[in-house]
């Protein structure tokens, strides 16, 4: 298949010397599986495969976003993910690509989405909604999204030959004192959702725990942010 393509990369160790979150700026950003947010100084001897150079992944995706690395397909072997931007369409989208690194420092693209973070431009964008940061932690991919008021999350896992959606969740608020959580397991189908007051105020509030199961699972190729709708009510 056209996705399983080797893509032969050595990075020397100065793209090792990166540091976190993306928050939509073009920088090197890498996640391990054991520390997410240390900035370092010096490359740390390693001998799993480093993350590609974004200068050899292929335009229109011209800018380099931010990256992170872990096993995301229990391999023991370090994957990477790689954020690009292109800056040159009207639309400004973002690609997404998991590459599975080899025991030889090679790589091979694994996936590859350019819907699952919403564009900079076109009926797509919203100027509100911006990407955080992307890591890899015990097998799962999140990609972390700020909202006006708060903030969401998107967990991925490499199961049935994709990458699928297995959580959701969002914290925001609603600009009126009130707090709204949501939390979707989706490989359970426990759905939970609740409002809390935190400017002290007595408000009513509401709890929703139920569960909603749904298969198959969204895949991040095709995942839209705030326009993949389930129950009507759940907003993925």
């Amino acid at each position: 298949m056209k996705r399983h393509i080797a893509l032969v990369v050595w990075l020397p160790a100065i793209y090792l010397l990166i540091s976190t979150g993306c928050n939509n700026r073009p920088q090197s950003t890498v996640t391990n599986d054991t520390a997410q947010t240390t900035t370092t100084t010096t490359a740390p001897a390693s001998t799993e495969p480093a993350a590609p150079p974004p200068t050899d992944l292929p335009t229109p995706y011209n800018v380099f976003i931010c990256s992170a690395t872990g096993d995301l397909n229990k391999d023991n072997v370090s994957d990477s993910v790689v954020v690009m931007h292109d800056t040159i369409s009207t639309q400004k989208p973002y690609r997404l690509q998991v590459l599975f690194g080899r025991p030889d420092g090679q790589y091979q693209l694994a996936a590859t989405s350019e819907t699952a973070i919403l564009p900079d431009g076109g009926e797509g964008a919203h100027d509100a909604i911006n990407l955080d940061s992307v890591l890899v932690s015990k097998g799962v991919l999140t990609v972390r999204i700020s909202l006006l008021r708060g903030t969401a999350e998107y967990l991925y896992r490499y199961q049935h030959q994709h990458f699928e959606l297995i959580g959701y969740s969002r914290t925001e608020s609603d600009g009126q004192g009130m707090i709204v959580n949501e939390e979707y397991n989706l490989s359970t189908g426990r759905y939970i959702r609740s409002s809390e007051p935190y400017d002290g105020e007595e408000r009513e509030t509401f709890h929703t725990d139920t569960v909603i199961p749904i298969r198959p699972l969204p895949v991040m190729d095709t995942l839209v942010p705030f326009n993949n709708y389930h129950a009507k009510y759940i907003l993925f």
